[in-house]
């Protein structure tokens, strides 16, 4: 996942003139682009050379949440080249580490714990699962909170992005970008671009505990999320309407997906 859990504030590296981030203006066949086609990815260079500039002011002033919704909108755009993808890839992780995966409380304030609390009745109005606030919060056990402790809060659902052009899925809470995951994507789901389906359940094949026990998120319109050792042993095959992930990551994804999350197909 390229979102690590960082409790430290994030260091922007140094901004990257938009020029150095546009490809050759040619098209695979060689041949050049339109006046209108230059003229886009232009625009689009220069928009984001002004959003990169204002996140920065924003991570300059410790605004670490605004910095990472200003950012996020530009996750998977197009417009942009691949120096310039891979620096916003890069930030947006550490912005998610610090913004979303520390102690910290940059979105919500934290919730003080009351008597016969649990991690369960206090994750459940906020549709996200319990465990990402265990995880988050390093609460080992759900059942067992002290009152008075500070418990830091995220809103939910909590909605992933399936990517057919890049391969990945990412996630994002509440408008913010979240990480994102190498994935293989099936042929009937890069038929479905456009569509947004309901995560329905976690559902587990074999007895718990079982190394060969397999998990799944189950999706609505027979869809799925599924958890492989090796992506990209099964990348030529053809895999339906299931999108796979690395076990690590699905591990990852089953504590942060749940009923009440969505999953868009983007092409």
């Amino acid at each position: 996942m390229t979102a690590p859990v960082a409790a430290a504030p994030p260091t922007a590296p140094a901004p990257v003139p938009p020029s150095a981030a546009i490809p050759a203006p040619t098209t695979d066949g060689g041949v050049l682009p339109t006046a209108r086609q230059a003229a886009a990815v232009a625009a689009g260079s220069t928009a984001f050379a002004a959003a990169w500039a204002d996140a920065h002011d924003k991570l300059a002033a410790g605004q670490y949440a605004e910095a990472l919704s200003l950012l996020s909108v530009w996750y998977d755009d197009p417009s942009l080249g691949p120096e310039e993808t891979r620096r916003l890839d890069a930030l947006l992780g550490q912005l998610a580490g610090t913004v979303i995966y520390s102690q910290q409380d940059f979105l919500l304030p934290a919730h003080v714990v009351s008597a016969g609390q649990t991690l369960h009745s206090i994750a459940a109005p906020l549709q996200v699962p319990w465990q990402l606030l265990a995880k988050i919060n390093g609460i080992p056990d759900p059942d067992q909170l002290i009152p008075g402790e500070h418990v830091k809060l995220v809103q939910g659902p909590i909605d992933a992005v399936v990517s057919v052009s890049r391969g990945r899925l990412s996630l994002q809470v509440a408008g913010h970008y979240a990480g994102s995951f190498p994935a293989v994507i099936g042929r009937a789901v890069t038929d479905r671009v456009g569509a947004s389906v309901a995560v329905v359940d976690v559902r587990s094949t074999g007895a718990a505990g079982d190394p060969a026990a397999r998990r799944t998120l189950v999706l609505a319109d027979g869809m799925a999320i599924e958890a492989v050792d090796d992506p990209a042993a099964h990348a030529s095959g053809a895999v339906g309407s299931t999108v796979l992930v690395a076990s690590r990551d699905f591990a990852e994804l089953v504590e942060i997906l749940g009923p009440g999350s969505h999953v868009l197909v983007r092409r």
